[in-house]
């Protein structure tokens, strides 16, 4: 049954769209409310009642218990996932947060972790922090109490998660050694080998019913991605609030990048860890319940500056203000190091150019750097090569708060080739980073002419033209963002967005234009 050919009534689709959000707290405002009837419709025709629109009217007015709200999940769940998703930010958690928490229960004598996977889907997070604190603790691990919680709403979801068997779609990229040393081939699936079976508790916890006890107290992380975009930003709030209330005095809860402006929005300040958002119980706590949300600030995340290649992106923590932006018709050479610093000067180019990747991947950026600088030193390169190489140094050196020689890079890249739109996308994000909104809207500017269909760009410029006051000309980009959006399907991952997906970054859109209404 499509959608045109239900009778159901404005009153009706409320009634329905305010029982989805009691007790999934997802929001179906506004426009959303098409969305969330052709749910319900998919789900009547695998039910096949025999009056559809009755039965729409008799759901609009039940009690929801548990095993309703149970057969409705599957229509709202997103299982979109896979091992090794959002490597850097797991990067971040080992060296600013796991590591310093292991060394100080040793001199505590407390040799105890507890960690939290909310919203844990079909298990790939939980597991994959399960392998990442094992090897922290190396051969300490049989000494460490180490209590590892995953929930999620959907319990097919969870009965997949404690089977930990997993197809070729959970592992992405170049992850043949990480399956190897943590699964086992059955057929064409894999298993988590035997040492990590059945070290993780999976349960069911509705992170939108406020009437649910926390399911981990005192927590040292909680991780909790990907999932409250999706609720109104009420519930979203409150949520924080509770999961901000589940951690130990020290401890971090990771967001999503993409959730950073939920979390500003509901008056909790973080900061950006890696490619996502960092929450801690004393930096975020000290506002009341009833605070006034804040104006959405936060910078546009980290992981959103893949450009041609893979690499880590600009990192969106404190940097100092810069100076303007040289033209890059008159950017300098930049003094790169003699061969003799090279660890490989007689290996090729390509080799060097995979070394360098391998070793950003590995977040050894120094290393990766010494390697590019080898592979500048190639000769016979082209243009392109030469350009996507100080891409790579760019970003490299902005990870690391090293603003000048991250423009320099950029400024060589634009040398190169002054028609690349990375380049330009890039250096919009690092005038962002240091407050410059103007210089960005203007790099920007030229991105968007360079690639008219730039989906992100249209993005950045509405939250730029906001902040800078011009209203009408920040709607009109978020619109045409919307609009390109809307030629894609849902499901379609966002170029430049480290995996989000139409559906996601059109549901921001949404909470935004919702928000500039208010």
């Amino acid at each position: 049954m499509r959608v045109s050919d239900s009778n159901c009534s404005p009153r009706l689709l409320d009634a329905l769209a305010h029982k989805v959000h009691q007790h999934l707290g997802m929001d179906f405002s506004g426009e959303r409310r098409s969305d969330l009837l052709r749910r319900l419709l998919r789900l009547a025709q695998d039910q096949q009642p025999t009056d559809t629109d009755r039965w729409l009217e008799e759901l609009a007015f039940a009690d929801w218990n548990k095993s309703q709200i149970q057969a409705l999940v599957p229509l709202f769940s997103v299982g979109e996932t896979y091992f090794r998703r959002d490597a850097q930010a797991f990067d971040w958690l080992a060296q600013h947060h796991l590591k310093p928490l292991l060394e100080r229960r040793r001199k505590e004598g407390q040799r105890s972790l507890r960690l939290w996977s909310a919203a844990c889907c079909t298990g790939e997070e939980a597991y994959g922090l399960l392998f990442l604190v094992d090897e922290l603790l190396g051969f300490e691990r049989d000494s460490w109490q180490v209590d590892l919680l995953a929930t999620d709403i959907n319990e097919d979801f969870l009965v997949r998660a404690r089977h930990g068997l997993y197809g070729r779609n959970a592992f992405r990229g170049n992850d043949e050694a990480y399956r190897s040393r943590y699964f086992q081939a059955e057929g064409s699936r894999w298993r988590v080998r035997t040492a990590w079976r059945d070290r993780i508790r999976f349960v069911r916890f509705n992170l939108a019913d406020s009437r649910q006890p926390s399911p981990m107290p005192d927590a040292d992380l909680i991780l909790c991605r990907n999932v409250l975009m999706y609720f109104s930003p009420a519930r979203a709030g409150a949520a924080l609030r509770r999961l901000l209330a589940s951690l130990e005095p020290n401890g971090v809860l990771m967001l999503s990048s993409v959730e950073a402006g939920i979390a500003t929005r509901a008056g909790l300040k973080g900061r950006m860890a890696a490619s996502n958002y960092a929450l801690t119980k004393q930096g975020s706590m000290g506002l009341s319940e009833g605070s006034a949300p804040q104006p959405d600030t936060s910078p546009i995340p980290p992981s959103w500056l893949a450009a041609a290649n893979p690499a880590p992106g600009l990192s969106p923590q404190s940097v100092p203000a810069s100076k303007a932006v040289t033209s890059p018709a008159t950017a300098p050479r930049i003094q790169l190091r003699p061969a003799e610093a090279s660890p490989a000067a007689e290996t090729g180019p390509a080799a060097l150019w995979d070394k360098a990747q391998q070793a950003l991947a590995n977040g050894r950026p120094e290393a990766a750097r010494q390697v590019l600088h080898a592979y500048l030193d190639c000769p016979a390169l082209s243009p392109a090569q030469q350009r996507q190489a100080c891409l790579l140094l760019a970003r490299s050196w902005a990870d690391e708060h090293q603003i000048e020689l991250a423009r320099q890079n950029l400024e060589r890249a634009l040398t190169l080739d002054a028609a690349s739109a990375s380049a330009y996308w890039l250096l919009a994000l690092l005038e962002q980073q240091v407050g410059n909104n103007r210089g960005a809207l203007s790099a920007l500017q030229k991105a968007l002419y360079l690639e008219p269909d730039f989906v992100l760009g249209y993005f950045l410029q509405a939250r730029l033209l906001q902040s800078e006051g011009q209203t009408k000309a920040s709607s009109k980009s978020l619109q045409v963002c919307r609009q390109l959006l809307g030629e894609q399907a849902e499901d379609a991952p966002v170029p430049r967005a480290d995996g989000m997906s139409c559906a996601q970054l059109l549901r921001l859109c949404e909470q935004i234009s919702m928000g500039d209404q208010l």
